[in-house]
């Protein structure tokens, strides 16, 4: 008897029976290798990827977006996976299906957003699909080049000893979607958390900086939490690691947030992503000039296949690796605030 699926559960069953990087010397990365498949045509590296839209996106479900914000949300979801393996945006796909209730000037809308978040990255929309179908389904394909594999940071490149960075804040989303959800803050407050849930912040300069320099070796973007996407590249590299609760980087609106609820501030990254960031790991000799282009140091890889977070004082405990999952049958709000909630208790 089969069980109910779990879209999240399945990438090791699809590898075994799909193309990942064993079935040809041409597929660098295939299936459950990268959130990118990576594809060698003569002198270029393809670089592609396919993103839907959350199943609930938490614009609508706080009431703070439109068709036209989804449409921007689809654009930089899967820019983000280019993001965070070092592959150059070159164009951008989307399939749009909408029921027979929507009006031509939601599909409209959508398309709008398409077409304003793909120009502020500067990549064209070359292509798709449309139906009409028994519920709304946005999806979007994003294709980029590499001129080497020392360009690339995946999933299944990470190595014991390597550092572990991230390219920006994170928890931003968890903490704009517990505060929105709960009325909390000021204007000013407020609109910073709108902000961070309806206006893609992609961080492809320090992307592009560190694929130039080819300083990476593993790297994701973080769109499940910290903790979820940390445990599939340590799951794809077949390493550890320890992340230093302290070091994990998250802005001023969520330290004060987390002040008001009593919690570590660090807990709002084991939410949920959507901030568009992403994890690279590099050879410890790259520490100087991984600080100054920005990146924050978290830990590090480890040999021993533990996940492990580092709490302030010392003590050490098993990182939080639930993340987001669509199985989970809750609203966008309840998953974060559970999530927050079993990160902080983890530090007691």
């Amino acid at each position: 008897m089969s069980g109910a699926l779990d879209p999240d559960a399945m990438p090791a069953w699809l590898a075994s029976r799909l193309s990942t990087r064993e079935s040809s010397a041409d597929i660098l990365a295939g299936v459950n290798d990268d959130d990118c498949t990576v594809i060698r045509f003569g002198d270029v590296l393809l670089v592609a990827t396919t993103d839907y839209v959350n199943s609930r996106p938490i614009a609508i479900e706080l009431g703070i977006g439109s068709f036209r914000t989804l449409g921007r949300i689809l654009v930089a979801s899967s820019l983000a996976d280019l993001c965070g393996s070092g592959a150059e945006p070159k164009a951008f796909l989307t399939a749009v299906m909408m029921t027979r209730e929507n009006t031509e000037k939601d599909f409209q809308d959508v398309m709008e957003g398409v077409r304003e978040e793909s120009r502020r990255w500067g990549v064209p929309v070359v292509g798709g699909d449309t139906k009409l179908g028994p519920s709304i389904a946005l999806a979007g394909t994003a294709i980029g080049i590499a001129r080497s594999e020392r360009n690339l940071f995946l999933k299944y490149r990470a190595r014991p000893g390597d550092l572990v960075w991230s390219s920006g804040c994170l928890g931003s989303c968890s903490a704009a979607v517990w505060g929105l959800a709960e009325q909390y803050g000021s204007d000013s407050w407020r609109n910073w958390a709108i902000d961070k849930l309806t206006v893609p912040e992609l961080p492809l300069s320090k992307s592009k900086a560190v694929s130039d320099a080819e300083l990476g070796r593993g790297g994701t973007d973080v769109s499940d939490g910290l903790g979820m996407d940390l445990d599939q590249l340590c799951n794809c590299s077949d390493v550890g690691v320890i992340i230093n609760a302290d070091q994990i980087p998250t802005a001023e609106e969520t330290q004060v947030l987390a002040r008001e609820l009593h919690i570590p501030p660090w807990a709002f990254a084991l939410g949920t992503g959507g901030e568009f960031q992403f994890l690279v790991t590099t050879d410890p000799k790259s520490r100087d000039r991984m600080h100054s282009m920005g990146f924050h140091l978290l830990g590090e890889v480890t040999a021993q296949r533990e996940r492990l977070l580092r709490l302030i004082g010392g003590k050490i405990v098993a990182l939080p690796t639930a993340g987001h999952r669509d199985v989970r049958n809750l609203t966008f709000t309840q998953e974060v605030q559970s999530l927050v909630q079993a990160a902080a208790n983890a530090a007691k």
